[in-house]
């Protein structure tokens, strides 16, 4: 335990840099980096690994026997997607077809892990610009990386889905279990949020950790996960308030104004995840226990 908190206490030094610091050289080394072009490149890939995940997930969800859930989801993810954006999802989503069928699944399955994949290996090419690596892993390898990091997300993404949605059931459920009354349920209700933001943390740390061709420790993946996902929600709700309240993208671009609206918003998604590694790769970089620029092993 004391060494786990020690490398915390090392990593979240920020290498020795003061925030200014810090400051200036993430923003040289995302300007260098090009992150604004890859972020581009990720909304394109996450557009086309959005619709064939809910493809699989609308099948998937006739096997369950929870009325209602699609419904459900749609109104978790209104509380950080734009309007706009969540219109255009609800009625594609609304379109397929949600009775059991197992081409359905199957098609939504091998869909889903290939356009996602490919959001994935995008991201280890702007990760490894990052740490300036040159890609060396062959095809295969990277391509299986990148479908099995897909599939843990998956979990981490429906596990924090059932916890947000079912919270209050599970913490009466464990209070009748363990026990401990109605104290433990209410304490459940308010900690279950803490835990879905550590299992959203956990699942943006595993994309720093594995997508680099680099050898990573968990304390250098750390600082830049949680300033990831604190940026994802304050500029997805900012976002999303802004175009609710004063955007008008149907009067200015009709119809494909929902498109507009989904594509900026994975088009910032992208782009913090990509701040999130260059601030790993910085901190690391500044850091004496860290490794170099250029080199894929720690000393």
């Amino acid at each position: 335990m004391a060494g786990f908190t020690q490398q915390l206490k090392e990593a979240f030094s920020l290498g020795g840099l003061g925030a200014k610091e810090l400051g200036r050289r993430v923003i040289s080394e995302v300007q260098e980096d090009n992150c604004a072009g890859y972020a581009a490149a990720l909304a394109y890939y996450f557009l086309f690994a959005l619709f064939p995940f809910f493809l699989f997930l609308t099948a998937l969800l006739g096997y369950l026997p929870i009325p209602n859930l699609m419904d459900q989801i749609m109104g978790s993810l209104a509380q950080v997607m734009p309007g706009e954006a969540l219109s255009l999802v609800q009625d594609n989503v609304g379109n397929l077809v949600t009775k059991q069928r197992g081409g359905l699944l199957s098609f939504g399955i091998l869909a889903a892990l290939w356009t996602s994949s490919s959001a994935i290996t995008a991201i280890s090419d702007a990760l490894n610009h990052a740490y300036d690596v040159e890609e060396g892993r062959p095809f295969w390898k990277l391509r299986g990386m990148a479908i099995l990091l897909t599939i843990g997300l998956s979990v981490f993404l429906i596990v924090s889905i059932v916890l947000l949605m079912f919270g209050p059931q599970i913490g009466g459920w464990l209070a009748d279990f363990i026990g401990l009354g109605s104290a433990f349920e209410i304490a459940w209700r308010i900690l279950r949020w803490p835990v879905i933001l550590f299992l959203v943390v956990v699942a943006i740390a595993a994309i720093y950790y594995f997508a680099p061709d680099v050898e990573q420790s968990w304390k250098w993946v750390s600082p830049g996960s949680v300033f990831a996902v604190a940026l994802w929600l304050l500029v997805s709700l900012g976002f999303s308030y802004y175009v609710n309240n004063f955007g008008e993208y149907d009067k200015t671009y009709g119809t494909i104004g929902g498109i507009i609206v989904l594509l900026t918003w994975m088009y910032v998604s992208g782009f913090v995840i990509l701040v999130g590694g260059e601030i790993n790769s910085v901190i690391e970089h500044a850091s004496a226990d860290g490794k170099a620029p250029g080199e894929k092993t720690g000393a």
